[in-house]
């Protein structure tokens, strides 16, 4: 559909034509943004949608806040939480590529004022930028969250690397061998930017500002917490997802190279462009091209280069990166060969689904290639077969919640995870013993037990499992 004319024409028919992350052969859908903010109890979005190396169009849908007036709009600012970690990278590499830093030494010889601690692991393989910034390192702590803005008290850089209050999480350390495979690390971003600031003397927030975001122009994003005045003004508030605002309006991450960065759709597309300029060797890159490229390639094992996750291959290679944390849920894509690509930020934990919607439905409208996922054919249940998936599952790996629940309800089968706020799902089946919704790429195989009722659930995608739950008797 990318005949369409003018990017007006592209935006209304994404607008109207969002798309479910599995498509059902059977059941062809698209739904208005409208419609499926209400869906998702997802106060507003801000979109930017990026062709041909150019910003095509931004919009805002919805509102900055639930019960009040004030729309999102195209520069509305959100908090963009792990979206962060690209620009951190970006900032360690242009240190590297005017020899401050080196991506291979050991990063304790670039940090004064604390020091991962040694132990087996590290006399082994040290901590390196280079590790930090891939996953690779073996690092703990995924992240540590976002702290409200109602006078809860926000830990230090130092509470956070050392694990003590009012850090709720544990310290930074190595405790797993390196093996080139990466597990994603808040604490290794936490690193990149203490080496920055104690080779450079000079805050975090700063560097930012001179080094990325006033050379490109990008107004209206900042790691300074709490934000200035200006972008204050127009700043989402985060939600939850239960029908409420997070108190205080806005949040704040205390780790900000790894998560802390508010922006908007369109001062993230105008970085991730010039992160594509950089990688293409263009004129007034931010970066050379060769450290570049090294850094938008996947590192070993690895899911992601320096910063950014790198799915794809050939013509469907991109750089990509979302963000999460308990009021705002964002995306970003861009496709290295065209140049086209979007960001996606939502005000709400329900975003998580919309932001997938979203994009699915510019893919289809831009010709994506390899980013659909082929539709699945149903395969229709009875309701004897039904009732064999149907029962509660106690969860025994993956995810720390007690239950999932299958059950039927007027001929159609659901399933929902006990304490999760995502909700109830429709459950559908393509292959015997598969269980699949249109929310997310994962799947659910199911073995059954002598009685024909399945005994276990292993939910994955691929060949990665995410969560595995036996049944509980009757």
């Amino acid at each position: 559909m990318t005949s369409l004319a003018d990017p007006t024409s592209r935006r209304n028919a994404v607008a109207l034509g969002l798309v479910p992350p599995v498509r059902i052969a059977e059941q062809p859908l698209h739904w208005t943004v409208d419609e499926r903010l209400a869906h998702h109890g997802c106060p507003g979005t801000s979109v930017a949608v990026m062709r041909d190396g150019g910003i095509d169009w931004v919009d805002g849908f919805g509102v900055r806040e639930l019960g009040r007036p004030e729309p999102c709009g195209p520069d509305t600012v959100f908090m963009v939480a792990s979206c962060s970690k690209p620009v951190t990278a970006m900032l360690v590499l242009q240190q590297v590529e005017r020899g401050v830093l080196d991506l291979d030494t050991p990063i304790n010889r670039y940090l004064r004022r604390w020091q991962l601690p040694d132990n087996d692991l590290t006399a082994a393989h040290p901590v390196t930028l280079r590790t930090a910034l891939s996953h690779t390192a073996g690092l703990t702590v995924g992240g540590w969250g976002v702290v409200p803005r109602d006078g809860q008290p926000v830990p230090t850089w130092l509470e956070l690397a050392e694990g003590r209050p009012p850090s709720k999480m544990g310290p930074v350390v190595v405790d797993r061998a390196y093996d080139g495979r990466d597990r994603y690390s808040g604490g290794g971003y936490l690193l990149a930017q203490m080496a920055l600031e104690d080779q450079l003397g000079r805050p975090f927030a700063e560097l930012a500002d001179e080094m990325i975001f006033t050379p490109l122009g990008m107004t209206r994003t900042s790691f300074a917490t709490p934000p200035s005045a200006a972008l204050l003004d127009d700043l989402a508030s985060g939600h939850p997802g239960d029908g409420t605002v997070c108190a205080g309006g806005w949040m704040h991450s205390p780790e900000s190279g790894a998560g802390g960065l508010f922006s908007t759709a369109r001062d993230y597309a105008t970085f991730l462009l010039a992160c594509r300029a950089a990688y293409h060797g263009e004129p007034g890159a931010l970066l050379g091209a060769s450290l570049a490229r090294e850094a938008m390639t996947r590192h070993e094992q690895s899911a992601f280069g320096l910063g950014f996750r790198r799915p794809g291959d050939g013509a469907a290679a991109r750089i990509n990166h979302g963000g999460s944390n308990d009021g705002y849920q964002c995306e970003t894509d861009l496709f290295l060969d065209s140049g086209d690509g979007a960001v996606v930020l939502t005000n709400a934990v329900p975003g998580i689904f919309l932001y997938r919607e979203i994009l699915n439905g510019v893919a289809e409208v831009y010709d994506w290639p390899h980013y659909l996922l082929p539709p699945k054919h149903l395969k229709a249940l009875t309701a004897d077969e039904m009732q064999r998936y149907a029962g509660a599952y106690r969860i025994i790996s993956g995810i720390e919640m007690p239950l999932l629940r299958v059950w039927v309800e007027d001929g159609r089968m659901y399933n929902a995870i006990d304490g999760m706020r995502f909700g109830v799902q429709e459950a559908f089946c393509d292959v015997d013993g598969v269980l699949f919704n249109q929310t997310g790429p994962f799947e659910t195989r199911c073995t059954f037990g002598p009685d024909g009722k399945v005994e276990e659930l292993v939910v994955g995608e691929g060949a990665v499992e995410i969560m595995r739950a036996v049944r509980v008797p009757d």
